[in-house]
């Protein structure tokens, strides 16, 4: 009966591989370098390094050193295994640029998806405010034909309001109702308006950065505190989009106060400068 082969004849293998692959690099060196370059550069004596050549045996500081150059990448098999990292590395960055590249694609389809969405909903509230005020200017009393609401208009008798279609919307333009429709938020609105209409989009002057952080710190304010949107969105913003409004201007209003303060330490800066000129 044959004895099973157990793990010993195979840590003995996998030995037997090692010891081949160190030898291997040894004879590399010294093929390259010569024996006395290959010494040095193993950090071991020369007789040491012919005893191993020779004899094929690798005693504990020959074994050490080639192990020690073997882990830094000396020899032809570390350069072919940092050949194989590299082309791996290339391959995995042509990977991740592919799955980048269908991200940006699925992510401008599913906003080609949302527009439309966005839009047919429009075209549906816009229809059922045509209805509304189809329906206001009919009165069943006098059979539908809208004699009884014109003679109610002349009368001077006022007309029931229509509700706003969106009422979390900033218009530029005010309105009747505005008060009633932003409550708490009416005097932001009325001061967002102002800005709006006076402040430029474009400046450098202390005091374009001044009102530029007032207006970002009101519209942030209309968006975060109030739940309002910000034209030209034309119907309420919500998840992402609403988060993307909101994270632009928390990262403009960021630059412009560093922006602020800048010009104010520069300000600073300068009197003194000036004063210490004026006392010599």
């Amino acid at each position: 009966m044959e004895p099973e082969k157990g793990g010993i004849d195979g840590s003995k293998s996998v030995r037997d591989m090692h010891h081949l692959r160190l030898m291997a690099l040894l004879q590399e060196q010294e093929r390259k370098h010569g024996r006395r370059r290959a010494a040095e550069i193993l950090g071991v004596d020369r007789r040491t390094l012919d005893i191993a050549l020779d004899q094929g045996a690798l005693n504990r500081r020959v074994r050490g050193a080639l192990e020690k150059a073997l882990q830094s990448g000396v020899g032809s098999a570390a350069a072919q295994q940092r050949d194989r990292n590299d082309v791996l590395a290339d391959r995995m960055g042509d990977l991740e640029g592919i799955v980048e590249e269908q991200g940006k694609e699925m992510r401008a389809g599913r906003r080609a998806a949302e527009d439309e969405i966005r839009k047919l909903r429009e075209e549906q509230a816009q229809g059922l405010r045509r209805i509304e005020r189809a329906l206001a200017g009919v009165n069943p009393a006098d059979g539908g034909d809208g004699e009884a609401s014109a003679s109610a208009a002349q009368a001077g008798v006022k007309q029931p309001p229509l509700r706003r279609e969106y009422p979390e919307l900033v218009t530029l333009e005010p309105d009747d109702d505005d008060e009633q429709v932003y409550g708490d938020a009416w005097q932001l609105v009325q001061e967002w308006r102002e800005l709006k209409d006076t402040h430029p989009n474009e400046g450098r002057g202390m005091e374009w950065l001044l009102e530029e952080e007032r207006f970002l710190m009101v519209e942030l304010a209309l968006l975060e505190e109030h739940g309002l949107t910000l034209p030209p969105a034309r119907f309420p913003l919500r998840g992402f989009d609403r988060s993307g409004q909101v994270n632009w201007r928390r990262k403009a209003l960021d630059d412009t106060r560093r922006k602020v303060r800048r010009r104010r330490l520069l300000a600073w800066a300068w009197r003194v400068l000036t004063l210490e000129r004026w006392r010599r």
